[in-house]
C-alpha cells in the first residue's frame, strides 16, 4: 500500500525534475514555459510545502518577466493572448510573497476586463442572466463561470473583496447555479432543459464565494452534489478543485488523502503530467487554501 507521505514527496521531486532547466513548467517536456502549468506548479508546491522558496521565486520573476505593460499575463511569452492566466499570476505571485508592485497592476488590469454581456430578448434559448458582468476566457467573448472563478480569488486575495466587479462576480456565480445543484461551464439550462454539474467548475465556484456569501440553498445543494461525487472522483484536476471547494465550507472528508494517493498512482504516464502533479499536490498540501489566499 503506497503511504500518503510517499506519494506527495514522490509527486513533488517529479514535478521539480519536469521543470528541469527551464525558469518555468510547460505542458510538454522541451516544449517553452507556459503561464498555466507554472502558476501551478507554485502552487502546489508551495500548498504542500515541498520546494525550497529559491526554486519556486525563480519561476515568478519568470512569470513577472513575461507581465505585459498592461498587467496581463498571456498563455507563454510568445503568446501573449488570451489573458485569463493573469488570475493565476496574482494567487501564484501571492503564495511566495512579495512581487507587490506585479500584483497590483495585474490586479488593476482584472478589474478593467470583462465579458460580453447584453440584455437577455424573452425568448433567449439559455437560462442564465446574460447582462451580469464576469471575466471571460479570451476578449470579446462572453463571461464563464471559471474564468470569473479565478479572477474572483486573485482579487480577493489582493483585498478586492469589497469592489463592486468582485460582488458583480459574486452574483454572476449565484446566477449559475445549477437549480438541481452545482455548476458546470457557465450556462444552466438550454431550451428548457438543465444542464448537467461538473465537480472541478462546482468547486471553484464553492471557493470564490467563500467569504463572500452566506450558506444559501444553492451552495447546501453543491456540496450535497459534491458529498456523492467526490468519492468516484480521480481524475486530477476535477479532484482538486472539488475537494478544496468542499473543504472551504465544511470538513475536509477523512477518506480525501486515499483518493489523492489513487489518483496519483493511476496517472498516465503520457498525460500532462505537470499539470496533473500540480493539482494534487496543491489539494493534498495541508497550506492549500492559504496559498489560494483563503484561511
Amino acid at each position: 500500500m503506497l503511504v500518503v507521505a510517499d506519494w506527495i514527496e514522490n509527486a513533488a521531486k517529479e514535478l521539480l525534475s519536469l521543470r528541469g532547466t527551464a525558469p518555468g513548467w510547460s505542458f510538454r517536456s522541451g516544449a517553452e514555459p507556459f503561464s498555466e502549468p507554472s502558476a501551478l506548479a507554485i502552487l502546489g508546491l508551495a500548498g504542500a510545502g515541498r520546494a525550497r522558496a529559491a526554486d519556486l521565486a525563480a519561476t515568478g520573476k519568470w512569470l513577472a518577466g513575461i507581465q505585459q505593460a498592461d498587467g496581463s499575463v498571456g498563455l507563454a511569452e510568445s503568446i501573449p493572448e488570451p489573458t485569463w492566466p493573469t488570475a493565476l499570476a496574482i494567487l501564484a505571485w501571492g503564495s511566495l510573497g512579495g512581487f507587490a508592485a506585479e500584483r497590483s497592476k495585474a490586479a488593476g488590469y482584472l478589474l478593467g476586463f470583462a465579458g460580453a454581456h447584453w440584455q437577455k430578448p424573452p425568448d433567449d434559448p439559455v437560462g442564465h442572466d446574460t447582462s451580469i458582468k464576469g471575466w471571460p476566457w479570451a476578449a470579446g467573448t462572453h463571461s464563464w463561470l471559471e474564468p470569473t472563478a479565478l479572477a474572483l480569488l486573485a482579487l480577493k486575495r489582493e483585498g478586492h473583496g469589497s469592489h463592486e466587479r468582485v460582488r458583480e462576480g459574486t452574483r454572476l456565480i449565484l446566477d449559475r447555479a445549477l437549480p438541481g445543484g452545482g455548476w458546470n461551464y457557465g450556462n444552466t439550462t438550454v431550451l428548457g432543459r438543465e444542464l448537467r454539474p461538473v465537480p472541478g467548475p462546482t468547486g471553484l465556484a464553492l471557493l470564490a464565494l467563500s467569504g463572500q456569501t452566506p450558506r444559501t440553498g444553492a451552495l447546501e445543494r453543491a456540496l450535497v452534489y459534491l458529498s456523492v461525487e467526490l468519492p468516484r472522483i480521480r481524475a486530477p484536476e476535477s479532484l482538486c478543485w472539488a475537494l478544496l471547494g468542499f473543504a472551504a465550507w465544511t470538513a475536509r472528508p477523512g477518506a480525501a488523502a486515499g483518493w489523492l494517493a489513487e489518483a496519483h498512482a493511476r496517472m498516465r504516464p503520457d498525460g500532462v503530467r505537470a499539470l496533473q502533479l500540480s493539482h494534487l499536490l496543491l489539494a493534498g498540501g495541508k497550506d492549500a487554501l492559504p496559498a489560494l489566499g483563503l484561511a
